[in-house]
């Protein structure tokens, strides 16, 4: 599953010490520089962990940028180069950013987040259900607003 995730997605994962499983389900993905940048903002100001899974940073092309910097107007850096990536790469997006999603399905881009891996997870048997449901509330504990707090239903309507 060839994807490009945003900081949401990446800082839930760390904040639980499991950022292994995006590896481990998604198999190769890749962030942007700009999301780097954020993330790295984030081991400094709110102490995030180090990142300790293997991941591609990408450096956007020129048409990208100009692309991006459009999409700066209501969104971040963050948001606005993974989205540009995605669309130009044809690349699938994780994000758990509202605005980001909205902006990206506008594009007509497949669009995830920080449930789905935990649904792949599960799927894939990395994860118990019980294990997935417990690491989706500890990431609530830690401050992600999540839509859901049992991923049995999710797992249910597929």
């Amino acid at each position: 599953m060839a994807c490009v995730l945003n900081n949401t997605v990446l800082s839930n994962f760390a904040k639980v010490s499991r950022t292994d499983l995006l590896g481990r389900v998604l198999g190769r993905f890749y962030i942007t520089e700009e999301v780097l940048s954020e993330y790295r903002k984030g081991i400094e100001r709110r102490g995030l962990p180090e990142l300790k899974t293997k991941f591609e940073v990408i450096r956007l092309s020129e048409e990208e940028r100009r692309f991006a910097e459009t999409l700066m107007r209501k969104l971040g850096k963050g948001e606005a180069s993974s989205i540009a990536v995605a669309k130009f790469r044809t690349l699938k997006f994780f994000s758990d950013d509202i605005d980001a999603r909205r902006e990206a399905m506008k594009l007509g881009l497949e669009v995830h987040g920080t449930i789905t891996v935990l649904v792949l997870c599960v799927k894939k048997g990395v994860l118990s259900l019980e294990e997935a449901n417990a690491l989706l509330n500890k990431m609530i504990e830690c401050g992600y607003y999540s839509p859901i707090r049992d991923l049995r239903n999710v797992l249910e309507a597929e």
